[in-house]
């Protein structure tokens, strides 16, 4: 027999066994294959892949999970500073001094990243000039 769920009190899934993994930055939720959908994705927004989007009792298995000591899925990437695109990881740009994250803009790739990155450069040189001088100025230069 197929459980489908289609609203949040219609099926009690506590004696089920339901397995929950760390996908990326979600939660993937597997109530078995005796509930349809079988796979729910749920965000860090509390909202699920399925149609019952944050009602689905697959939210609150999530919570039990964390409660339980369960890993917790990472932080997603910001939006791109230049543009408010999604972003993706890109380990090769990676700071080896700063230790800053590489990135890629999915609208404009690299470029965006070394704008971003020229941009806070030129920010810390305006600061450190404003900084030197503040300082002749009190020293009387």
């Amino acid at each position: 027999m197929q459980d489908i769920l289609n609203q949040k009190a219609g099926i009690d899934l506590a004696d089920r066994p339901t397995r929950i993994r760390v996908i990326g930055h979600t939660y993937l939720v597997d109530f078995g294959p005796s509930t349809q959908p079988r796979f729910h994705t749920v965000n860090k927004q509390r909202s699920c892949s399925c149609q019952l989007k944050e009602n689905c009792p697959a939210i609150e298995a999530v919570a039990e999970y964390l409660r339980n000591g369960g890993q917790r899925a990472p932080d997603p990437m910001p939006p791109c500073p230049i543009c408010g695109a999604e972003i993706v990881r890109d380990r090769k740009w990676d700071g080896k001094y700063t230790k800053e994250l590489g990135w890629r803009c999915t609208v404009g790739g690299l470029r965006h990243f070394l704008d971003a990155k020229a941009e806070r450069i030129k920010e810390a040189l305006r600061r450190n000039q404003t900084a030197v001088s503040e300082h002749e100025s009190a020293a009387g230069r």
